[in-house]
């Protein structure tokens, strides 16, 4: 009889950075990237925010794969459906871990967590779970993980000012899904932001939120 069995095991994860983290930096930003993205790509999008009191992390997902059938192009995924529970608690602990080997635990400033698309739900299940201080997060054309609604009393969700963002020309995330999931989002409290553009990254919405950039 075949039997599933589970084993943890140690593994190299990669992450990226942008800026100095310093006595003089103000404000710490973890973001994720979405589906079949990298982290270093991702990271791209934000020079253009960069500046001496500012500090990006770009966490890289565990799982990659190659996106075309010559191997020259690689992706990654947060997660997939098989064996999903394990996966959502492996990323948990891997963005706790970043956190911690960046003793962010001791940075006084600002600390906010974006995620794009996937990336987006993972960030969620992340600052549900985690006992890390985050102040501000950012959903940016994505979804909460379904699982975690209602929030429980001690989710990290209701300690953390709560943003909304996606393209009024979103290809996943129509006008109809964002209304009919509205009312099941009402108790995080999001702002919402809505820009001119598609399912994509746009960082320059970003200087509209009442978060310094």
């Amino acid at each position: 009889m075949i039997q599933e069995n589970h084993i943890t095991v140690s593994k190299t994860a990669r992450y990226y950075t942008l800026g100095e983290l310093t006595q003089h930096t103000k404000q710490v930003w973890i973001v994720l990237h979405g589906f079949r993205q990298n982290a270093k790509i991702f990271l791209e999008d934000f020079e253009r925010l960069a500046d001496d009191s500012t500090f990006f992390i770009a966490p890289e997902a565990l799982n990659r794969f190659y996106l075309d059938s010559k191997g020259t192009k690689v992706g990654t995924t947060w997660m997939t459906r098989e064996d999903r529970l394990n996966e959502i608690k492996d990323y948990i602990n891997y963005l706790d871990d970043i956190y911690e080997k960046l003793d962010l635990a001791k940075f006084p400033g600002s600390i906010t967590a974006l995620g794009f698309s996937q990336g987006a739900s993972t960030i969620t299940r992340w600052l549900n779970a985690t006992k890390n201080r985050v102040n501000n997060a950012i959903v940016f054309a994505g979804e909460v993980g379904p699982e975690l609604l209602p929030l429980s009393e001690d989710s990290g969700l209701k300690r953390t000012k709560n943003y909304y963002i996606c393209g009024k020309q979103d290809e996943i995330f129509t006008n109809n899904m964002l209304e009919s999931v509205k009312h099941i989002y009402k108790e995080l409290n999001f702002t919402e932001i809505f820009f001119e553009g598609k399912h994509e990254m746009n960082v320059e919405v970003l200087r509209q939120l009442n978060v310094s950039l």
